[in-house]
């Protein structure tokens, strides 16, 4: 049986808090067994944690202003806070995928964007996400991929601060499709 090291677990316990957090307004949480708590997190998949591992990562949660307890000091009643949203959208963000469809529309989707000189980390950040999310390179401001991935294009830029430079684009053909067809398919 592998064992968690506690920095794994404090990661689990946020990874599951935070989007709960961001779903509700304000979330109780509630002993289901005399040692453990069990949430279920937004892809319906289960963690158990102690009271205590819970009260600790909650505890660091609200002495960093990410998290405010409502209610008494001993409830188990927590929402987020400005501060703690914004460390949402960075999660989000961090473990964002672009999900892959068994069979493929023959579509493909191009984002484009001329982004200004002086928001060059945004753009930075931008073409570096769309690298990690799978994306093949054209040029540097013109990226594609066969998936479709508008909603996360729109989280991206809204996240970056650049929407108003980033255009998408669903497409049938691009001229030299088929040297960027190999890179998604066994073709």
């Amino acid at each position: 049986m592998k064992t968690e090291t506690r920095a794994q677990i404090k990661g689990a316990i946020v990874d599951v808090v935070l989007p709960l957090l961001g779903m509700s307004a304000v979330l109780t949480l509630a002993v289901i067994a005399p040692n453990a708590l069990r949430i279920v997190d937004i892809f319906g998949r289960e963690q158990r944690f102690t009271p205590r591992q819970l009260r600790h990562s909650l505890q660091n949660l609200k002495r960093r202003g990410f998290v405010q307890q409502v209610g008494t000091r001993t409830s188990w009643e927590y929402k987020l806070t400005p501060k703690g949203r914004v460390l949402l959208k960075k999660h989000h963000i961090e473990h964002l995928t672009i999900p892959k469809p068994d069979v493929w529309d023959g579509k493909w989707r191009i984002v484009i964007f001329d982004i200004p000189e002086r928001l060059r980390p945004s753009r930075d950040a931008l073409r570096q996400k769309l690298r990690s999310l799978g994306f093949a390179y054209l040029n540097l401001s013109v990226w594609v991929t066969p998936y479709e991935c508008q909603t996360h294009i729109n989280a991206l830029s809204d996240y970056y601060r650049v929407g108003r430079y980033v255009r998408y684009i669903r497409a049938d053909y691009f001229d030299g499709e088929d040297v960027i067809k190999h890179r998604f398919f066994d073709v």
